[in-house]
């Protein structure tokens, strides 16, 4: 039997159709990059820092970071001046997680006449007719990528003056990955317990098998809470006149954070011979890492869509349907060479 292996032309091609495609995007050497996800989602982590590893290859230098309750506009234009502003990738764009479209909007309406750059992501609404053309349908310089092509459909009716155009996940960007810890898991499940959840933790459960979500397993919460203290400290002194200063600090914490959400993820996988999600970014490190696992979607198709986009020819990937159908498939993987331990 083989070991696993990462797909080096699929991990490598999309990360560069993602560099030369914001490098056009941004248009010049400088913007800024705001919505650091400070929280423990490894998925928004893997995207922030793929996209930090992407940045310099696009060449583009990141002049201004916050998080979407962190923006002082006297700051970002000290640091940035005229430059464009990027917002980050992720699944979050639309009506159910409204905080952060309420982060865009606020962006639009304070720098109407700097471009716009948004990251790829994944658009969801839930109650499309309710949705009411704001700051950021008006913006007169938005880039809009998305991840999928129902998103790009959905983009281009909801927000007609844009420029949309379908670029892959910055997470690509970090290549292939290794284990860090070693196996001592058959089969491990990594499933939503948020509002996009489709309540498959307890069918897991049922079939004996484990089960974990983001945040909970192989973390050390007590390195997150100083991060979080020196993030504070240094939003608290920050104003337009510190910023030149406080910025380099910023950046450095944002990215030891997210290299901590990173790591444990990482850690997280490396002790399973196949793995079982509905996150997208669980489907994604499986890739990186080269780990035979077995997809079901979230609330409203997400998976399935990035995958007919970017991923369908992955030979580490089975999709199921149902929780049942998943366990089947997990378990002949695990029968299969795919699962050879490392």
């Amino acid at each position: 039997m083989t070991d696993p292996r990462p797909d080096l032309d699929l991990i490598h091609g999309l990360a560069d159709r993602w560099w030369n495609a914001v490098r056009t995007a941004v248009g010049g050497p400088r913007a800024a990059l705001l919505d650091f996800p400070g929280y423990r989602n490894v998925g928004d982590s893997l995207i922030w820092a793929g996209t930090r590893r992407l940045l310099p290859r696009a060449g583009v230098e990141v002049t201004y970071v916050c998080e979407k309750h962190g923006l002082r506009g006297s700051a970002l234009r000290r640091c940035n001046g005229d430059a464009p502003i990027m917002l980050s990738g992720g699944g979050n764009f639309g009506d159910v997680w409204p905080d952060f479209q309420r982060f865009r909007e606020e962006v639009a309406a304070q720098f109407p006449r700097q471009r716009i750059v948004q990251l790829p992501q994944s658009l969801w609404y839930d109650h499309p007719e309710r949705a009411v053309p704001g700051a950021l349908a008006a913006h007169p310089d938005l880039e809009l990528m998305v991840r999928d092509r129902r998103s790009r459909e959905l983009a281009s009716s909801m927000f007609p003056a844009a420029r949309v155009s379908l670029v892959p996940d910055a997470a690509f960007g970090l290549g292939p990955l290794r284990r860090t810890a070693p196996v001592d898991t058959d089969i491990l499940c990594l499933v939503r317990a948020d509002r996009e959840s489709r309540g498959y933790a307890d069918e897991f459960r049922r079939a004996g098998l484990p089960v974990t979500d983001w945040g909970t397993h192989r973390f050390s919460r007590r390195a997150w809470k100083a991060k979080r203290r020196g993030v504070g400290a240094v939003r608290r002194a920050e104003s337009g006149a510190t910023a030149p200063l406080t910025q380099p600090v910023l950046r450095s914490l944002y990215s030891s954070m997210a290299r901590q959400n990173l790591d444990a993820g990482v850690r997280t996988f490396s002790a399973a011979r196949v793995v079982v999600t509905d996150r997208l970014h669980g489907h994604v490190l499986c890739l990186l890492l080269g780990i035979p696992h077995v997809v079901l979607d979230n609330s409203y198709g997400k998976i399935r869509d990035f995958r007919e986009a970017w991923t369908s020819g992955s030979e580490l990937t089975r999709t199921a349907a149902t929780a049942d159908e998943a366990v089947d498939l997990a378990r002949e993987l695990l029968g299969s060479p795919l699962a050879a331990a490392p």
